[in-house]
């Protein structure tokens, strides 16, 4: 037993076992370092997209970054969902690895439900209060106009309430959103009507009662102020 551990010390002093070490290290680096050979039907060769309406396909292409004859297995799933996320008009997406080559992605748009002015510019909006980024309004300009600071915000609850109006939404011409509190609706013949900052559908219920199905106002209204619950005060042009 002496002898066989005087004969290992020996062997861990040499050379020849420094030699050895070096070798079987290096070898371990370099099979480690080297990149592995993807047989070619791993490499993606289609991508398809569905559920896009108003975002063009080269674009989902370009924010997914995936790229053709790219590795299959060194593309997150969740990175390329994340990163179409973060195009404003897209809500939502969905996607799969399906081997051997195929990447299929499934989003859902968000609905423009709302015109948003902002800093002199028009914006499209979305009913979580999301400004969507376009070329112009486009199709979307029979669409309400939201005019004013802290709009987006509030614009959910407004239009809920508007649209049981419909009297009164056909006759919109735009809102404007007052010191983030309450809402001016202008609407056709350039009456003004004022909102109060509570109780909103009782004064629109209001409004809707007082309303000539015909014209709706007479043209020598200029405003009608409905932010006192119980009082209706019309000023008419004559009286400016």
């Amino acid at each position: 037993m002496i002898k066989a551990n005087s004969w290992i010390i020996s062997l861990l002093k040499s050379n020849l076992f420094l030699i050895l070490l070096t070798i079987i290290v290096g070898a371990g680096i370099w099979f480690y370092e080297k990149p592995l050979k993807v047989p070619n039907e791993f490499r993606i060769e289609k991508i398809e997209f569905d559920g896009q309406e108003h975002v063009q396909e080269v674009l989902l292409l370009k924010a997914s970054g995936l790229r053709y004859k790219k590795n299959i297995f060194d593309v997150s799933v969740n990175d390329v969902k994340n990163r179409l996320e973060q195009i404003s008009w897209i809500k939502s997406a969905s996607v799969q690895r399906k081997l051997p080559n195929k990447f299929c992605i499934r989003v859902s748009e968000r609905v423009p439900i709302a015109i948003y002015q902002s800093n002199y510019k028009l914006h499209l909006l979305d009913i979580d209060g999301k400004v969507l980024e376009n070329d112009g309004i486009g199709n979307f300009d029979n669409l309400p106009i939201l005019v004013g600071k802290g709009a987006e915000k509030s614009a959910r609850h407004f239009l809920y309430v508007l649209e049981k109006f419909p009297k009164i939404q056909n006759q919109l011409v735009f809102a404007v959103f007052v010191g983030e509190r309450r809402w001016n609706l202008k609407i056709n013949k350039g009456i003004t009507i004022k909102l109060p900052e509570k109780n909103l559908g009782y004064a629109m219920q209001i409004l809707d009662e007082i309303a000539d199905e015909n014209g709706f106002f007479h043209s020598d209204i200029q405003e009608i102020d409905l932010r006192v619950l119980d009082r209706v005060i019309v000023k008419k042009r004559a009286d400016i």
